[in-house]
């Protein structure tokens, strides 16, 4: 009997092209779903490679090709269902969702069944753990051995000790014979828990993230997948490690931006992450001290096991908060960035050999340049943003797309000569710390001096060591950094990160703030740290200089229940990018008016919100501009088939196919 297979080929973003390619296999050929596989496409022929996503014995209704050449098996069995749940869940293509599950060091470099060699895995005894830490311990523990899936919350507050948790219950996961995830949200929290947990588990330890070369991924792949590797620690691709009988995935900050992806196929690394776990009847431990409303709200509701630890490990003291309000500064002729109490602190920190910390989440030297004629910035020439002035190079650069020009001699707008220069940057912070405190060792970490391989273990091992006084930086600095002789915090400056147009706002400044304060205070000296901001009397900043996480909770799930946010709704983003404005406006339009369409057929009752298509709040990045539709709405099948629906019969629009369009379920609508 004639055998074909559905083989899933790179077309792009098209949804329309978008289906399974039917080709026939050979007689005496081995193929099977998972397979990676040469074959002819398109009208030429041209040989391409693609994967095998299900074997079928019915005949297609039209001419078929036979597949040239079966290059090896590279999907197992849950990697096929995981590109098949991307693809309903991401609206992405099948491409996308393998090239997610498949990294493309791998793809290039086919691989071949390998067979799986237990590693012994090393010093299993279990970092004598707290009451509170043996309690969570004891709860998680039990179902590790039982085979149903859960879903644990652990909010604990910084410094409480949750790595000593997560280390306990991944040793007795591999004493169990199983494997375990860890997942951190930034590159630079990846060294200090790989020398950890190295130390502890050895060779048994596998480390993923986007800054390893293609070799070292697909030798910590290959180490997954063959089992010689039974922890994998890595940043939010990692949570696709190829790893066989999962045991336990942890989430640590699991509130972080960056465990959300911004590009084909969007995936919400959490939502993957339970979907691992149903696969495998595993344990799924989200942990932050500031977790997602979303998340914090379901474990109210008993959709997950909420765990908490409330104090920090030897009953260590959080910092003590002290809030200092610039207006007054201003008023009292401080034109400085630092405040007199914090230029106090930090003298006093230098003066007893203490470490601090500063934190200002803006890179660069001025953030605006703007003319003194028109009062307008000088906005990149590739995207609606205001460049940012650093002093290191001497040249505006554009955040967001990386274009650098030199300082104007003239306003773009008016051809006006004279320009200010507003707003500061690290590179500025850093210039000011240097003439303030000459003597003081300052390390500065940002995007511009960690762009090098290495940079962040390097950087913060020093400072580890004492060969820094002060170490400021953006938000990278802020979560999951542990420096024992940190005993001053002080936050420059984020009152505009409250009003950046999405809706989590209040929620990512308070995490922010939360967080980076507790970085003090965690060796043997109580720690302290200094809020500057303009407005001491708003409730986030209020709450965040006391920790207090319960009530900011309330006040916030009030607000998102009677604006209708999440975890009340889901926001569904539907985004288009063009080359020219007309055309992306346009092709928004039209396509609505197609979605309409589409939701005019549906029997069943949908209730859904629409507002747009409405320019986004960036009009144009990188010379693509972009409009998107804001669909608040029920995340089920009825919906999705309805996106996806809306995306296929969009694309045949002569209107749309000038522009790139895309669905992001629960994204930033901040941008």
């Amino acid at each position: 009997m004639e055998q074909f297979a559905a083989v899933a080929m790179d077309v792009g973003s098209a949804y329309s092209a978008d289906v399974l390619y039917h080709y026939r296999i050979p007689d005496g050929t081995s193929c099977t779903a998972g397979d990676m596989v040469l074959v002819p496409f398109g009208k030429a022929n041209r040989q391409k490679s693609g994967f095998v996503m299900e074997i079928t014995s019915q005949k297609p209704d039209f001419n078929i090709k036979d597949i040239l050449e079966v290059q090896g098996s590279v999907l197992n069995p849950e990697q096929l269902s995981l590109v098949f749940w991307l693809r309903e869940n991401t609206f992405c293509t099948y491409y996308d969702a393998v090239r997610a599950v498949l990294p493309s060091a791998v793809m290039r470099n086919r691989t071949s069944r390998i067979r799986r060699k237990a590693l012994p895995v090393q010093n299993q005894e279990i970092l004598i753990l707290s009451d509170e830490q043996q309690k969570v311990y004891d709860a998680v523990a039990p179902h590790l051995e039982t085979d149903k899936p859960e879903c644990f919350l652990l909010r604990g507050v910084t410094g409480s000790g949750k790595t000593s948790v997560f280390e306990a219950l991944i040793a007795r996961t591999l004493q169990l014979g199983k494997t375990a995830i860890l997942l951190l949200p930034e590159i630079g929290l990846t060294p200090q828990m790989i020398q950890r947990f190295s130390a502890r588990f050895g060779d048994a330890v596998a480390l993923m993230h986007s800054r390893l070369s293609d070799g070292e991924r697909r030798q910590a792949y290959e180490r997954a997948r063959n089992g010689s590797a039974r922890l994998v620690i890595g940043t939010r691709s990692a949570v696709f490690a190829p790893l066989p009988d999962i045991g336990l995935i942890i989430m640590d900050e699991e509130g972080e931006q960056s465990y959300k992806s911004e590009s084909a196929p969007r995936y919400d690394t959490i939502e993957v992450a339970k979907q691992r776990c149903r696969y495998h009847h595993a344990v799924l431990l989200p942990a932050s001290a500031t977790p997602t409303i979303e998340s914090y709200y379901y474990a109210k509701q008993g959709i997950y096991h909420l765990l908490e630890l409330r104090q920090r490990y030897l009953n260590m003291p959080l910092p003590e908060v002290t809030v200092a309000d610039m207006r007054i500064e201003r008023q009292n002729q401080n034109m400085s960035e630092f405040s007199w109490a914090l230029q106090q602190a930090i003298a006093e920190n230098l003066e007893n050999h203490e470490q601090t910390i500063l934190l200002l989440n803006r890179r660069g030297y001025h953030t605006v340049i703007s003319c003194c004629v028109c009062n307008k910035p000088v906005q990149c020439q590739h995207c609606s943003v205001p460049m940012t002035w650093h002093n290191t190079d001497k040249l505006l650069h554009c955040h967001y797309c990386g274009y650098t020009q030199p300082f104007p001699e003239t306003c773009p707008s008016c051809n006006g000569k004279k320009f200010r220069k507003m707003g500061f940057g690290t590179q500025r912070l850093e210039d000011e710390l240097s003439a303030r405190f000459p003597k003081a060792r300052i390390l500065r970490m940002d995007a511009d001096t960690t762009a090098r391989k290495h940079a962040y273990e390097e950087n913060f091992e020093a400072f580890r060591k004492g060969e820094y006084d002060i170490m400021l930086g953006t938000q990278m600095i802020g979560k999951g950094l542990d420096f024992p002789n940190v005993t001053l915090v002080g936050v420059m400056s984020v009152d505009k990160a409250l009003f950046s147009g999405d809706f989590r706002s209040y929620e990512r400044t308070f995490s922010l703030i939360t967080q980076v304060v507790g970085r003090g205070g965690r060796g043997g000296t109580a720690g302290k740290a200094i809020l500057q901001t303009f407005m001491p009397e708003h409730y986030v900043f209020r709450l965040a200089s006391k920790q207090d996480y319960e009530t900011f909770f309330r006040e916030e799930i009030a607000i998102r229940k009677a604006l209708l946010y999440p975890p009340f709704c889901d926001i569904c983003i539907i985004g288009f990018t063009g080359d020219r404005q007309d055309e992306t406006a346009d092709g928004a339009q039209k396509f609505f008016a197609c979605m309409m369409q589409v939701k005019s057929r549906i029997a069943e009752k949908m209730p859904v919100r629409f507002l747009g298509p409405v320019p986004c709040i960036y009009g144009k990045i990188n010379n693509k501009y972009r409009y998107r539709i804001i669909i608040k709405c029920k995340n089920n099948a009825v919906f999705r088939q309805f996106i996806r629906d809306s995306l296929e019969q969009g694309a045949k629009l002569k209107e749309v196919a000038k522009i790139h369009v895309y669905a992001d379920m629960n994204g930033s609508v901040g941008i």
